[in-house]
């Protein structure tokens, strides 16, 4: 039998003995009159059973799933990246769905297009009235289908959300007069409109077209939340004392510093900064590569190393740099993989994103969890080199990595660990040093690194590990070759907080009383607050505009200064009211902030 299977492919089957089909099959080019260029025949014995048809097919899917192409397709980023948005698609779609409908509307009826991104709103959208007293004074207010509308621009004329013109409106009737919202009412529709602004804003970053500028004109957020008083981000104190702060002339019990060790303000620090200020001046005005470097910095770095017990240290100009140089000097090829923990601090993505612009890979591991690691280093390839990056002590939540146990899974599969402890340092392990030590891991941990404007009551950054590896990261890391280097005052008041910390125990065994204190009587209380067992301590709340309230009262009722972290700083349904604590906080400073905390927490709903 023939059959033409196209303009210039013919099939041609025959029955042969023994339960077989012969097929017989010409190609050619797409002129017909061209004539055959090639021909094969190819048998297919009709099986005997359905089953072995299915083995068959099974086989040829094990030998493809483990071909190199497509081990190389399944272990690329972007392929990852976007089966996590199919993965995620659900939520998203969850979180648009009001916004379809409204889509769907502005095709059929030509409605104004609302803002898809709240960030980008007005504050009459918001529903906060408002008077502009320099233009003709008209008042602005907003329209029930969210479009702003405010006669005060372009000459009287209503402009919608996204700058459009709106339709015209028909002239109110004066049987219906508009009514007039009491301040509470006002305050209640301007809540609303922010929270649904916090839960359903997307990512702003994302905006493009020409003006690159055009996304920050249209970010309104952070202006709308300063018109209602609830911004809390970037207040600027009057001074800071230690466990006490005053801001806008207030003093404020201070439970959102790191100064752990309470060395901030300590004489002994700032005459240090002060005597080096006067003998080597106060900048270097050069990177550590030319003329940037002192024989203070290789004295801070020989003291860190010997702390540690590693062979040699290294001094950067910030903590937030320490990660950036580390990982993009080391993982700076197509075969280096990092593999960090979801909940890393910021500046290990940003290293992780340097190096993946030189080609590296990143690969994600479950918060703290030793199997998920596990598992990611053993689907990694023998020529595959994975240098593997935790948090010592996780700055949003006070968790302490299972160090212990991640070293051995790191030991396993023969990779390197790199440990940030910048809230470490000072406040767990024996002497104040870090996770390691709290596990007696040292010899097992690679590369340590933290920064000075935590225990060591300066800014600046560090690292300790084998010297040669620390060689390496000085000559190929762009951002420390660079970068000018930590200024002298700095470096000297770093080297008098260590000196201090060495010498005075009490301080660690102080700073443990206190946040131990505090950690059973908020639980005592109802609060939820997680895996915490170091100076952090959160206090879940899991929504946005609750968790900005609750800092507001705290803050402007009882004068406690707490940091709140609302999305996207964190994943949804982890907002937190992030509160730390000193070793130089007294009791009674402790006891205001309880009470203040119990108080709110009744007001707003958390405690029964």
């Amino acid at each position: 039998m023939k059959r033409l299977l196209g303009p210039s492919c013919q099939l041609e089957t025959t029955c042969v003995p023994g339960g077989a089909v012969r097929f017989d099959i010409g190609s050619g080019r797409s002129n017909r009159t061209s004539g055959w260029i090639e021909r094969r025949a190819v048998c297919v014995a009709l099986p005997a059973r359905l089953g072995s048809t299915m083995a068959t097919v099974k086989d040829l899917g094990k030998k493809l799933a483990g071909s190199p192409a497509v081990m190389r397709l399944i272990s690329n980023d972007r392929v990852m990246k976007a089966a996590t948005g199919v993965m995620e698609a659900r939520e998203r779609f969850e979180q648009a769905s009001g916004f379809w409908r409204e889509g769907w509307r502005v095709l059929v009826d030509g409605h104004v297009l609302p803002n898809i991104d709240p960030a980008m709103d007005t504050d009459e959208d918001l529903g906060v009235d408002t008077v502009d007293a320099g233009r003709n004074g008209a008042t602005g207010h907003a329209r029930p289908n969210g479009a702003a509308h405010d006669a005060t621009k372009n000459n009287g004329a209503s402009h919608g959300a996204n700058g459009s013109p709106p339709p015209a409106a028909a002239a109110p009737s004066p049987e219906a007069p508009r009514k007039t919202r009491t301040p509470e009412e006002r305050r209640k529709a301007a809540e609303e409109r922010l929270a649904k602004q916090m839960s359903q804003r997307v990512a702003i970053s994302k905006t493009g077209g020409k003006d690159v500028f055009d996304k920050c004109f249209k970010f309104m957020a952070a202006d709308n939340a300063r018109k209602m008083g609830v911004y809390p981000f970037f207040r600027p104190l009057d001074f800071n004392n230690g466990p006490l702060a005053q801001l806008e002339g207030k003093e404020v019990v201070m439970l959102g510093s790191n100064n752990y060790l309470g060395l901030t303000t300590d004489p002994r620090v700032r005459e240090a900064a002060q005597q080096a200020i006067e003998k080597y001046g106060t900048s270097m005005t050069g990177s550590r590569l030319v003329n940037g470097s002192m024989r203070l910095h290789n004295e801070l770095e020989q003291q860190l190393a010997a702390y540690h017990g590693k062979e040699a240290g290294l001094v950067f100009t910030t903590g937030y740099q320490v990660n950036i140089a580390a990982i993009s000097a080391l993982l700076a090829n197509k075969r280096s993989v990092a593999v960090i923990d979801k909940e890393d601090h910021a500046s290990i993505y940003d290293g992780v994103r340097l190096a993946q612009a030189a080609g590296a890979r990143m690969v994600r591991y479950k918060h703290n969890d030793p199997a998920s690691l596990d598992k990611a280093l053993s689907e990694l390839g023998d020529d595959q080199g994975p240098l593997v990056i935790t948090d010592g002590v996780f700055s949003a939540q006070g968790e302490i990595a299972r160090l212990d146990e991640l070293v051995k899974v790191v030991k396993k599969h023969k990779a390197r660990i790199l440990v940030d402890d910048a809230h470490a340092l000072g406040v767990i392990g024996p002497g104040g040093r870090g996770t390691a030590a709290h596990f007696g891991v040292e010899k097992d941990v690679d590369l340590i690194g933290g920064t000075f404007s935590k225990s060591l009551a300066s800014i600046g950054g560090w690292m300790v590990g084998d010297r040669k590896v620390l060689d390496y990261i000085q000559h190929f890391a762009f951002s420390f070759l660079f970068a000018a280097s930590a200024a002298p005052p700095c470096v000297a008041a770093a080297m008098k907080s260590l000196e201090i910390m060495q010498a005075e125990p009490w301080r660690q065994v102080k700073l443990r009383e206190n946040f131990t204190y505090m950690r059973e009587e908020l639980r005592r209380m109802g609060f939820e607050l997680g895996n915490t067992d170091t100076a952090v301590i959160p206090i879940y709340i899991r929504d946005d505009l609750k968790t900005v309230m609750m800092w507001k009262s705290l803050l402007e009722d009882y004068g406690i200064y707490v940091n709140p972290f609302i999305t996207p700083g964190v994943p949804p349904k982890q907002q937190v009211l992030r509160t730390s604590y000193m070793a130089t906080h007294e009791k009674e400073h402790l006891d205001q902030a309880l009470e203040a905390f119990e108080k709110v927490g009744k007001k707003f709903g958390v405690l029964s």
